[in-house]
């Protein structure tokens, strides 16, 4: 069963809202939060009908295995900004203490996926692993790939969250660019997911964020599909490939 929950930011006293599948026992296994991409809300990672149901065996798998689901509405088109921030660790922590869990995992596609990289490096104290499906991992350049082009209103969307372009706030967006930050996930295990053909987020922000990682001993997974476009990377088959590798890692 699926649930809306709405809850009062701590950021700016707005309402908020989120998704949420609880486990089917009292026993929990930990938190699972899944950022939905640009252009769509919370209900994306609970839609069975697209990806090939992909999201509906996340559902199903989480359910199984006892975990909280939860899909943040994070400020629509946020790429994680400041009040987005805030709504997430109000989520978690909320979640946390409700749960007594400290596990606590994040993934996403896309925006979503750019996002759970940016929270993760942010606040790493408070994630067990982080899962990105073609992700930016540098907003910077992100925005000039996209202005002035056919994706200009992605670029623009980008200058409304973060209030302002890269030449007028770019620590904003260095901040938020998270293969800057790459150290203070060492600990965590770290899957990404790309498409070597995706023409909207350009391969090359995985494999730098890659290479990075490598360099820095950070526990990296990473699957680069040939041939793959931007939405390759939401594929079931995949994606239970890192969910278990997460517990694999959190066995040892």
């Amino acid at each position: 069963m699926v649930e809306e929950i709405t809850f009062v930011s701590d950021f700016d006293n707005s309402q908020q809202k989120y998704l949420i599948q609880k486990p089917r026992t009292s026993l929990c296994n930990g938190i699972f939060v899944y950022l939905h991409g640009a252009t769509n809300h919370m209900e994306q990672g609970f839609n069975k009908d697209i990806f090939d149901g992909t999201f509906g065996k996340l559902q199903e798998f989480f359910y199984k295995y006892h975990y909280v689901y939860v899909c943040p509405e994070y400020r629509g088109d946020s790429w994680m900004n400041e009040p987005a921030e805030s709504d997430i660790l109000f989520i978690i922590n909320s979640l946390r203490r409700c749960y007594q869990t400290e596990r606590v995992f994040l993934m996403g596609g896309s925006m979503g996926g750019t996002a759970a990289l940016i929270f993760s490096t942010r606040h790493p104290q408070l994630i067990s692993g982080v899962c990105a499906l073609c992700p930016a991992t540098n907003m910077i350049a992100l925005y000039h790939r996209w202005v002035h082009t056919e994706y200009d209103f992605l670029a623009k969307g980008i200058e409304i969250a973060y209030q302002g372009s890269p030449d007028k706030r770019p620590e904003e967006y260095r901040k938020r660019s998270s293969i800057y930050f790459v150290g203070t996930v060492k600990t965590k295990p770290v899957a990404i997911i790309h498409g070597d053909d995706d023409k909207l987020i350009s391969v090359e922000h995985s494999r730098n964020f890659v290479k990075e990682s490598i360099r820095q001993g950070v526990r990296i997974f990473y699957q680069e599909i040939r041939y793959g476009d931007h939405d390759s990377p939401v594929n079931w088959s995949l994606i239970e490939k890192v969910l278990l590798w997460f517990e694999f890692i959190q066995a040892q």
